[in-house]
């Protein structure tokens, strides 16, 4: 994302919309690429005006208005950065969306380089501004960030005395791959719930503790339902070539074989009458790999009316 915003800015794009909710770290980008190219960065949300991200302690609330902030925009001669935060609600407003768009006409008549950026978890464009703004979407943390997250973690409350790391490079890794799909404080949430249901230990136990925390963020989505993984693979009857082959890919996802360029399985698909055994081993497989397991209902995908648009 970084890499995407940075040529946005550098290319006078008047108008970006960055979709995430991690507005402090998307905000901590931003302020870098703003010292990068010399360029103030100025913050706003409806609680406390403007404010510049150099001098956080300063609020400038005569701008709490949204209008009265986007023709303070414009009439600025000097380039920089604005973030304005949560603003979708705002869009309703025709008065809003049209100081916008006169904020876009007018980058090509001015020399001072001024980039709006809209910053929120929710993208609602109006059809007015389709083509005036370009949409950022802000990526969750990679298996590299998340580590150095849990490195950084580890080494400070290590200092302070109050854990004990009890984890082997294989369960650091699968603890990392456990954490992704996660935002960087939901990650940091779940690995300190995990080390207080641990007594100030941080183990393999971590794993399952982080992969039952996204239970919780899994329900908010109404389409998904999780499993827990209780099976064992032993508990399936037969299948040797399927156990043996389940077995052998046990590593594929770590970070030695993406090292070494090994790929991950795509899937499998299992074929059979009601009762055979398919969900079964579905829940075998999760747990042997110690992967979350979800169930998509198709049917939660299709509108109730027939003929509506899916």
């Amino acid at each position: 994302m970084r890499d995407e915003l940075d040529l946005y800015i550098r290319a006078r794009y008047p108008l970006l919309w960055v979709v995430t909710a991690e507005e402090q770290r998307a905000l901590r980008e931003i302020d870098e690429l703003g010292k990068a190219q010399r360029k103030r960065v100025q913050l706003w949300s409806t609680t406390r005006g403007l404010v510049n991200a150099a001098l956080p302690d300063r609020e400038d609330t005569s701008k709490r208005d949204p209008l009265q902030l986007l023709k303070s925009i414009l009439d600025d001669s000097e380039a920089g950065i604005w973030v304005l935060r949560d603003f979708h609600p705002f869009l309703k407003d025709a008065g809003v969306v049209r100081r916008l768009r006169e904020i876009a006409f007018s980058q090509s008549d001015q020399k001072a380089n001024k980039t709006v950026i809209l910053l929120g978890p929710v993208l609602k464009l109006p059809p007015e501004l389709e083509k005036e703004i370009a949409v950022v979407d802000f990526d969750l943390p990679t298996s590299e960030q998340l580590q150095r997250r849990l490195d950084d973690m580890t080494a400070r409350l290590q200092e302070a005395s109050r854990i004990e790391v009890r984890l082997d490079r294989r369960q650091r890794a699968q603890l990392v791959q456990a954490c992704l799909g996660l935002t960087a404080v939901e990650a940091d949430n779940a690995l300190a719930k995990a080390v207080v249901q641990a007594e100030g230990v941080l183990d393999g136990r971590a794993i399952e503790a982080v992969t039952a925390e996204k239970k919780q963020i899994i329900r908010k989505s109404g389409l998904l339902e999780y499993y827990d993984n209780t099976e064992l693979i032993d508990n399936v009857g037969g299948l040797d070539t399927l156990k043996s082959w389940l077995r052998k890919r046990v590593r594929a996802f770590t970070d030695e074989a993406r090292v070494f360029g090994l790929p991950a399985p795509k899937g499998i698909l299992l074929v059979g009458v009601q009762g055979c055994g398919k969900s079964l081993i579905a829940r075998s497989v999760a747990s042997m790999w110690r992967l979350p397991l979800l169930r998509l209902d198709a049917g939660r995908l299709f509108a109730s009316l027939v003929g509506s648009s899916e």
